[in-house]
């Protein structure tokens, strides 16, 4: 089992296929950040729209810093099948590019396992 940092908690939004993902997570603040995602990150947000569906596409896990259910980076995660996490306060300050999460999308937690 990993050492666990830090855990913060939000709404859950999708459970994905495995309930669980462990990736690097990549904080977006606007569509200048799209090109620094790669196929499996963990993409952090404030919200989403439908402009933001591609690099969404790329992730492995889905958090963002609000929203709920029907929220479009929910809609995008159980449309792809992978674990959403929503609704963290400040959860794109909390996180830094890099870090190592686990979502775990049936309890509503991200877990920081390295910084």
């Amino acid at each position: 089992m990993s050492n666990i940092i830090q855990t913060y908690s939000g709404l859950v939004a999708s459970k994905g296929s495995r309930g669980r993902y462990k990736g690097c997570a990549k904080i977006l603040r606007s569509p200048n950040d799209f090109d620094k995602v790669v196929d499996g990150d963990v993409i952090v947000v404030y919200a989403s729209s439908p402009a933001w569906t591609v690099p969404l596409l790329k992730a492995g896990a889905l958090i963002a810093e609000v929203g709920g259910v029907l929220c479009h980076a929910a809609i995008v995660a159980r449309e792809i099948g992978v674990p959403a996490v929503v609704n963290i306060e400040n959860i794109t300050n909390l996180l830094k590019d890099g870090d190592l999460v686990e979502i775990d999308g049936q309890r509503g937690e991200v877990n920081v396992l390295s910084r």
